[in-house]
């Protein structure tokens, strides 16, 4: 599977792009957010890629972030949501957006996107109110741990303590590690500070 790409902007269209790397060019679909963010042809290009495989198709999207990218993943695992209307969705809002609109239920801007009806739109906020969606990360650069400490005191508060508490104990945690650890052992060493 293709996970990323780095080459030359040979083809710039809409809807798609086309990557030059050694001689192939390889045909990737994108989103208005990505496409708005893209160099001109004949520059070097990077881009998230996410490989499509379904049936006799194999297709190739790519994202400016990896945020988006994730996004989509967890967009076309929801049923009747495919991968054209994922890239859709992405066109008309960026992942912070998206989940501005799980946390307020904002049905109403969902139907607003073209292809999104009342019961698509109910059915992507059930699918995903419950979880995580990632927004970029808003932290200064430095600040150690970033989302990482917001995912570890979220789930502390959801097995029932204070969020002051929480955020005590992960910091605590946190300075127990000389390189930044997953959440499952930030969690861990955090309920051993409790």
């Amino acid at each position: 599977m293709i996970g990323y790409l780095e080459g030359i902007l040979f083809l710039k269209q809409p809807q798609y792009i086309v990557i030059l790397i050694d001689g192939v060019g390889y045909q990737i679909e994108v989103s208005l957010n990505t496409f708005s963010e893209l160099p001109r042809e004949g520059e070097k290009i990077s881009l998230h890629i996410y490989t499509y495989v379904k049936d006799n198709v194999l297709k190739l999207y790519g994202f400016n972030s990896l945020e988006e990218k994730r996004l989509f993943s967890t967009l076309i695992e929801i049923p009747g949501i495919g991968p054209k209307l994922a890239l859709n969705i992405l066109s008309r809002i960026s992942p912070l957006e998206f989940k501005e609109i799980l946390d307020k239920a904002d049905l109403k801007r969902l139907k607003a996107i073209p292809g999104i009806g009342k019961k698509a739109a109910q059915r992507i906020w059930l699918e995903l109110k419950d979880k995580r969606i990632t927004p970029p990360q808003m932290v200064q650069a430095g600040e150690k741990g970033g989302t990482l400490k917001e995912d570890a005191i979220s789930a502390l508060i959801n097995l029932g303590y204070q969020r002051q508490e929480a955020s005590k104990a992960v910091d605590k945690a946190m300075s127990k590690f000389s390189k930044l650890p997953t959440l499952e052992d930030l969690i861990k060493e955090t309920l051993r500070q409790l």
